[in-house]
């Protein structure tokens, strides 16, 4: 006979607690892997159809909204082996909606020039500095992404790690791993902040891209890092 009464609910009300647990907030180190993975998923959208874009051979149902949108979402599998869609926990989920935001902005205020096209007419690595703008902005302070790279490989002196790095300690320690060439992510907590170091190597359209600019670099050489810093909560 099942249990009744006030004992029965006691029960239902314990299976629902095993059923659904709460989920738990993810850790900083976490926020970080989110976020350096939708850059990348982002950014690879991008890589994916520079060819035409060069050429000036993109069609404009190519960059449609929900196109590029769906193309993130395949991106960011395919890259983080997980679904953009499922459940997930509060602080990740903002940190999505936020970065689909800046996507979307991005694209369509660009959309016209990839239609366009011509050779360089639209990078990665721009697109990716216009997307981090926007999700820098959005993040209000939370989170902080920048892509970076030593000095004696910088295409510009605006994202010289000491012109996009406020913080000296966390600059300090930026600079070591950049001058290094160090190629293993790493990760520290500096005051309360903890910071990310995500080391990138050079594509083949990079490579090309930066030869015009008088860079000489080769595919598989030591690109720069993405840095990601994530403020304490308030």
């Amino acid at each position: 006979m099942p249990p009744r009464g006030k004992s029965w609910l006691g029960v239902m009300a314990l299976l629902a607690v095993m059923s659904f647990p709460v989920q738990s907030e993810p850790s900083r180190s976490d926020v970080s892997k989110e976020i350096n993975a939708i850059i990348n998923a982002a950014t690879a959208v991008i890589a994916g159809l520079q060819d035409k874009i060069n050429a000036g051979s993109l069609r404009a149902e190519e960059v449609d909204p929900a196109k590029l949108r769906q193309a993130l979402l395949e991106q960011f599998k395919t890259l983080a082996k997980g679904d953009w869609q499922q459940a997930y926990d509060s602080e990740r989920d903002e940190i999505r909606k936020a970065f689909t935001e800046a996507f979307d902005a991005v694209t369509g205020t660009y959309r016209a020039d990839m239609v366009k096209g011509g050779q360089d007419a639209f990078v990665p690595a721009f697109f990716r500095a216009q997307l981090l703008e926007h999700f820098n902005k959005r993040s209000q302070g939370r989170y902080q992404a920048i892509v970076t790279t030593r000095s004696t490989e910088l295409i510009s002196r605006d994202a010289a790690p000491d012109r996009v790095i406020a913080d000296k300690a966390v600059l300090a320690f930026v600079a070591d791993l950049l001058g290094r060439g160090e190629t293993e992510p790493k990760s520290t907590n500096i005051g309360q902040r903890f910071v990310s170091y995500w080391p990138m190597k050079i594509t083949e359209p990079c490579a090309t891209c930066h030869q015009r600019s008088g860079l000489d670099q080769k595919v598989g050489d030591f690109g720069g890092a993405t840095i990601i810093i994530v403020e304490p909560k308030l």
